[in-house]
């Protein structure tokens, strides 16, 4: 019974984050805002020519500054505000909120200008965040840079309390952090956040859509590059890249008592984090990940390539007494990650991630500082499935169950396994957390613990096995090909790491690339 309430809720899933951007099909954020903006007032804005005291109606009567045309929507009313090339030095406050999905309102550049905001002697400056939005709807932010924000607790986009309908595409967001020093070693309140979402009350923070961004060399801390953190629900953060940030590069949270939402609600919840590119998210104090779950529920992270991280994913539950469910890691390729492939699973006493599957993802010779470790290490876990995965390590060491955590229902099976010697008889699985055993070979493995009975083992054939960019994809002559779970039924909006059809041929392929062969 416990299954089939999973695939109920996984299903609905699917379902609300398909409507996260309210478009129709095969509509983009943008063509559907482009439309929008012709039902909604406009105002102009030139930093060169501009006059803060003009109509700002038109072109040629265009204001000076972002904030005056701010000042000018109205609560309640679509508005869209084009803004000149230019660099603007100035600190925003977003005042109102839009009408509607169909008239919100709207901050974009004019005729493809580059427009920077720019934090260098910016105005406002008793506010930390580039843009500060509170409890507002109906917003677009589209094709804006922010940059050079450089304070304690600096931010380029800071959102928290509660609203809906909100959308962040084709931006870019650099040089945001607590110091200008990259090699910097930060303590705990050494904090910058390039782009956050914070849900601070009983009523959530809902429909949000985080689209082709680029967010990078961003110093901060012990912060992230992209945050959705406590009582914010029905979120879809895709096609963005995420990179060169010192510590994790796409983070959601639940759990921590800062955010004020209550207990019952203070978790991210019901998101899809799909066909991001995160790479070089590197912490000097802590183990970090490209992407992030800890303590949030209910989220697929799928087609994603996560490369040259601490880690590449990770699901966690860092808060005691709390549980982290519903994780589905699917469908992505992580690769050369100085740690783990993936890190599944709490490090807190009485804290687990739960009902989760890793499935169908490719791993290739990761935990590249080299040592004891594998491409999957497993802490406290309870009905973790994980299949069809080709599980290719840079050492003899492929899977680490670290000692000390428990994995209770655990399922392997369909995986393919493949490690340095070339040879299934010298792989090593560390399961000193389960049965305090190391298994010298993948035989041994899988008597001793009863997992893994239709995995295999042996060179998978991708088109490219070199470092440091290989194509992960598999040549026609994979192993890998048709021989995946032969029940396997694809979710709702479940795709290969390519966007194509998770099952060809009447059989899914082993690994992220769902092969046409």
């Amino acid at each position: 019974m416990k299954k089939v309430i999973i695939i109920i809720l996984l299903a609905g899933l699917f379902s609300a984050c398909s409507k996260v951007n309210n478009l129709e099909p095969g509509q983009s954020a943008t063509s559907k805002d482009k439309t929008m903006l012709l039902a909604v007032t406009s105002y102009y804005v030139n930093g060169t020519s501009g006059n803060d005291a003009n109509s700002g109606t038109t072109a040629a009567t265009a204001l000076k500054t972002i904030q005056a045309a701010l000042n000018k929507t109205t609560d309640g009313a679509g508005s869209t505000i084009f803004v000149a090339a230019g660099t603007y030095q100035e600190r925003l406050n977003w005042p109102n909120s839009g009408a509607s999905a169909t008239e919100p309102i709207t901050l974009t550049n004019y005729n493809s200008g580059t427009v920077i905001l720019d934090g260098t002697n910016a105005t406002n400056t008793a506010q930390n965040a580039m843009i500060a939005i509170a409890s507002k709807s109906y917003i677009r932010i589209q094709s804006i840079r922010i940059a050079n924000n450089i304070r304690g607790f600096a931010s380029g986009i800071y959102m928290s309390g509660s609203g809906t309908d909100v959308h962040f595409t084709d931006c870019k967001l650099y040089n945001i952090g607590w110091t200008t020093n990259a090699a910097a070693v930060p303590s705990s309140s050494d904090n910058a956040n390039p782009l956050v979402i914070v849900g601070t009350t009983a009523n959530s923070y809902n429909q949000i859509y985080i689209g082709n961004n680029e967010i990078y060399n961003c110093t901060t801390g012990f912060s992230e590059g992209l945050t959705v953190a406590g009582n914010v629900e029905n979120f879809l953060i895709e096609n963005n890249t995420v990179h060169d940030i010192t510590n994790i590069g796409i983070d959601m949270t639940g759990n921590y008592a800062w955010t004020g939402a209550p207990a019952n609600v203070n978790f991210a919840r019901n998101g899809n984090v799909k066909y991001n590119k995160v790479y070089r998210c590197v912490s000097p104090v802590a183990t970090s990940a490209g992407i992030y779950v800890d303590g949030a529920k209910w989220i697929n992270i799928e087609g994603n390539t996560c490369y040259e991280n601490s880690t590449g994913i990770s699901a966690g539950c860092e808060n005691n007494n709390n549980s982290t469910d519903g994780i589905n890691i699917r469908s992505n390729f992580i690769y050369n990650n100085v740690e783990a492939g993936i890190i599944m699973g709490s490090n807190a006493a009485n804290s687990k991630v739960i009902n989760s599957t890793i499935t169908n993802n490719t791993l290739f010779k990761n935990y590249s500082k080299t040592g004891w470790g594998g491409e999957i290490h497993l802490q406290n876990t309870d009905h973790l499935t994980i299949t069809n995965n080709i599980i290719q390590s840079a050492s003899n060491i492929v899977i680490v169950a670290s000692s000390g955590y428990t994995s209770t229902n655990l399922v392997f099976d369909y995986n393919n396994y493949f490690s340095a010697s070339g040879s299934s008889a010298t792989v090593t699985f560390d399961w000193g957390g389960i049965s305090g055993i190391t298994y010298p070979s993948f035989a041994a493995f899988k008597t001793g613990t009863g997992l893994d009975a239709n995995s295999s083992y042996g060179m998978p054939s991708f088109v490219s096995a070199t470092l440091p960019n290989p194509n992960l994809h598999l040549g026609s002559a994979s192993l890998c090909v048709n021989k995946g779970l032969p029940s396997f039924v694809a979710q709702p909006g479940e795709f290969d790491i390519d966007k194509e059809a998770r099952v060809r041929n009447g059989r899914v392929d082993i690994g992220a690339d769902e092969s046409a062969y």
